[in-house]
């Protein structure tokens, strides 16, 4: 193997974005499919919003997409990520991003998706 692309510490270089971006869709399904869609927890939190950790969860996995917050604050990651090269902001960036496809926030995560995948095969993205 390619000894720029592999480490004998870090394993080959696609393979902790593939591991970022499969485990924030799973969550972030997760949070969608079991906390946000169902009618049953919809209706029990708009009645006692803040009486069971489900309804807490859920108001702030509502309060992280609404106004597209995720989405935006993916895109801020990416652009910092491109911008200092840091591999840990630029998997940040992508992971955010992953998850605010999921979770409703498709215009700013769909292009901060893209640009912080840009940034992670840039050269230099090792720091």
């Amino acid at each position: 193997m390619n000894a720029s692309r592999e480490s004998p510490l870090h394993g080959p270089s696609w393979l902790a974005p593939s591991v970022v971006v499969l485990g924030m869709l799973a969550l972030a399904s997760l949070v969608r499919y079991r906390l946000v869609e169902p009618a049953e927890l919809t209706a029990l939190c708009a009645a006692t919003p803040w009486d069971s950790p489900a309804c807490l969860l859920r108001s702030l996995a509502v309060q992280a997409f609404s106004g597209q917050r995720i989405g935006i604050a993916a895109l801020a990651c990416a652009l910092l990520g491109l911008l200092t090269g840091w591999r840990g902001i630029k998997l940040l960036a992508l992971a955010t991003a992953s998850a605010g496809l999921v979770l409703y926030s498709t215009d700013w995560a769909a292009p901060a998706v893209l640009l912080a995948a840009l940034a992670l095969l840039t050269p230099g993205s090792a720091r």
